[in-house]
């Protein structure tokens, strides 16, 4: 429960551990678990009321290149996702501009998250550059939001014009696995980020490729 505790104080009043220490056995096992009882009832209650309308690029992998989307879930997206959204959650200004320059391998044709991080990530340069405070709750929040909105280019020839207010909804989940990798990042580093976001996909996506039926 103490795991519990520290990850609501964290969402209540984000901050930084002093020094950071490893996130094993028992707590991790246990904060994946509250990840995910949060995340798999979402998608439940999405798929539900028929949010599962719109196409999804991973739906064709899974039938076509399955062992394609294990790759890319559990090895590329944690190595490339943490250091451009979690690394520079430090405020130093090396890893603010780590986490820009690695924002540029995520060009693709859904570009208005990119834009907005892009003045996000430019906006705390300038502040830290000129030695003034972060709201750490402001960059925590932020981080995670352009996270889950950079997941938007798994929905193909999605229209934004006219179905614009799904996109929280269909966003919520990875917006709350953010706030809980940004805990993770601040309190026990960015290699257990890293881990905990493969293991997390893995969860999720090894299941999908053995059990998916188109």
């Amino acid at each position: 429960m103490k795991t519990l505790e520290n990850l609501l104080s964290f969402l209540k009043a984000p901050y930084r551990a002093e020094s950071y220490t490893n996130l094993r056995g028992y707590g991790f096992l246990f904060l994946l678990i509250v990840t995910l009882v949060v995340v798999v009832p979402y998608a439940l209650i999405l798929e539900w009321a028929g949010m599962d309308q719109f196409d999804n690029i991973m739906l064709e992998l899974l039938e076509n290149q399955k062992w394609l989307v294990a790759v890319l879930a559990i090895l590329v997206a944690p190595v490339l996702e943490e250091p451009i959204y979690r690394l520079h959650l430090d405020l130093k200004k090396s890893s603010i501009i780590w986490s820009l320059g690695l924002s540029l391998l995520l060009i693709n044709n859904i570009w208005y998250p990119l834009v907005l991080f892009w003045i996000y990530l430019i906006y705390l340069l300038v502040k830290v550059d000129r030695g003034q405070t972060l709201n750490l709750k402001f960059v925590v929040y932020f981080s995670a939001a352009m996270f889950s909105l950079i997941h938007m280019v798994n929905f193909r020839e999605f229209d934004y014009w006219n179905y614009f207010y799904f996109v929280p909804l269909l966003v919520g989940a990875q917006f709350f696995v953010g706030l809980v990798l940004s805990y993770v990042r601040l309190n026990h580093g960015m290699l257990w980020a890293v881990i905990f976001h493969a293991v997390y996909n893995a969860v999720l996506v090894i299941p999908a490729i053995y059990f998916y039926e188109p």
